[in-house]
C-alpha cells in the first residue's frame, strides 16, 4: 500500500523504513492527486514514463489533421479554377450602330470584359497528345474581348487590278492589344496586292480608302465580337465575312496563333485568312476538293483542316490563283451540308 501523498512511480523497488513523508504540493499546471478524475492516474503514469513525448504526440496529431484538411481545400480550389479556364460561355448577339460600330448587347460588354485576354499557352508536355486540326494552336497571348467599336487604320492605295472595283477600309477593334495596327494593315495589303490574289483573275479591282463609301471593311476583331456577329455553333475560333454589317472579320486569336494546317508559317496563314474572307465578300462560296496539283483551294476552310473525301489531304495554299495552277480557284459548293461533311472529315 502506498503511503498517503506518495506517487506510484516514485516508489523504491525495495521497501525501506522511513518516516511518513509530507504530501508534495502539485507543480504548476499539474493537478493534485485525484483532481483529474477517472483515468487521471493512468495519464500521470503514461506522462511520467514518456515525459515530454506524451504531450508532443497529441499536438503532432492535431497538426497532421489540419495539414490534410488544408491540402484538400486547396485541391478543390484548383479544380474549380481549371474548370473555369476551359471554355467561356458564348456571348449574345451584337447590333450594328448608326455610327458603323458594333456594340455588344450581352454579357461580353462592359469595362471588365474589354480588358480580359487569353493567356499564352504551350504545347502539351505529352508528345502523344495531338490537337485536332481545327483547334487553336498554342502560342502568344491575345485579346479575348474588344469594345465592339472599330477604328480605321490610316492609309490608302491606288486601284489594284482590273475589273469590277471594290473599295475597302482596314480597321481594328478598339481594345485589342498586342498587334501593331500598321503591321496588320501592311499584311492585309501584301496579301491583296499580289497577282496570286483575287486581282489575278483580271475581273476584280481593289482599292483601299480611309473614308467615303466602301463595299466592305477588313477588320481585326476579338473572338467574342466574331462570335456575336457570326455565331458560335461549332465552338471553333474562326474568322468570317459578316455581310450584314459589311465587315470581313479576322479573328485576332487566329491572327496571333494561326491554324494547324499552317504550323510554323504564320505569314502564309495571314495571307490565307485575308484572301479566304475577302473571297466571301466578293461572292465566293466554300470549296471542298483539292486543286489538280494537290493544293487546297483558297476557299477551302483550311482553318478547320485540309482533309477531303476519300481520306486525302490537300497541301495548304493561301492564294486564289497560285502560280502554274489551271483549275483555280476551284469548284465551289453552296449550302450548309457540304460544310458539315467537311467538318466531320476533319474531326
Amino acid at each position: 500500500m502506498t503511503p498517503p501523498g506518495r506517487r506510484v512511480w516514485d516508489r523504491d523497488p525495495v521497501t525501506r523504513p522511513s518516516a511518513p513523508q509530507r504530501p508534495r504540493p502539485p507543480a504548476e499546471h499539474e493537478p493534485a492527486d485525484g483532481a483529474a478524475g477517472p483515468g487521471g492516474g493512468r495519464w500521470r503514469a503514461f506522462a511520467g514514463r514518456y515525459g515530454w513525448r506524451a504531450y508532443a504526440l497529441p499536438l503532432l496529431t492535431v497538426v497532421t489533421v489540419l495539414a490534410v484538411l488544408n491540402m484538400g481545400l486547396r485541391g478543390n480550389d484548383s479544380k474549380s479554377s481549371a474548370a473555369t479556364e476551359q471554355q467561356p460561355p458564348a456571348p449574345t448577339g451584337l447590333a450594328s450602330s448608326p455610327a458603323g460600330s458594333i456594340s455588344p448587347s450581352g454579357p461580353a460588354s462592359g469595362p471588365a470584359a474589354t480588358s480580359s485576354s487569353r493567356k499564352a499557352s504551350t504545347p502539351a508536355s505529352n508528345p502523344a497528345v495531338r490537337l485536332r486540326s481545327w483547334q487553336l494552336p498554342p502560342g502568344p497571348a491575345y485579346t479575348f474581348n474588344g469594345t465592339g467599336s472599330f477604328s480605321t487604320i490610316a492609309g490608302s492605295s491606288g486601284v489594284l487590278g482590273r475589273g469590277q472595283l471594290f473599295r475597302f477600309t482596314i480597321d481594328i477593334e478598339n481594345g485589342i492589344t498586342g498587334v501593331d495596327p500598321k503591321a496588320f494593315a501592311a499584311a492585309v495589303m501584301s496579301a491583296l496586292s499580289d497577282q496570286r490574289s483575287w486581282i489575278g483573275s483580271g475581273q476584280v479591282a481593289l482599292q483601299r480608302v480611309e473614308s467615303g463609301p466602301v463595299d466592305f471593311r477588313i477588320s481585326l476583331a476579338a473572338p467574342t465580337t466574331v462570335r456575336n456577329v457570326c455565331g458560335y455553333t461549332l465552338k471553333i475560333e474562326t474568322s468570317c465575312n459578316a455581310g450584314n454589317v459589311g465587315r470581313v472579320m479576322l479573328n485576332v486569336s487566329r491572327w496571333t496563333r494561326g491554324a494547324q494546317a499552317y504550323a510554323g508559317n504564320l505569314a502564309d496563314y495571314h495571307r490565307y485568312a485575308v484572301n479566304h474572307e475577302v473571297g466571301h465578300a466578293l461572292g465566293h462560296n466554300h470549296a471542298h476538293e483539292c486543286l489538280a496539283n494537290g493544293m487546297a483551294p483558297v476557299m477551302m476552310q483550311q482553318t478547320i483542316g485540309v482533309k477531303v473525301a476519300g481520306g486525302r489531304s490537300c497541301r495548304p495554299n493561301p492564294w486564289p490563283f497560285p502560280a502554274g495552277v489551271t483549275d483555280a480557284p476551284g469548284a465551289e459548293q453552296v449550302g450548309d451540308q457540304p460544310d458539315a461533311e467537311f467538318f466531320q472529315r476533319n474531326s
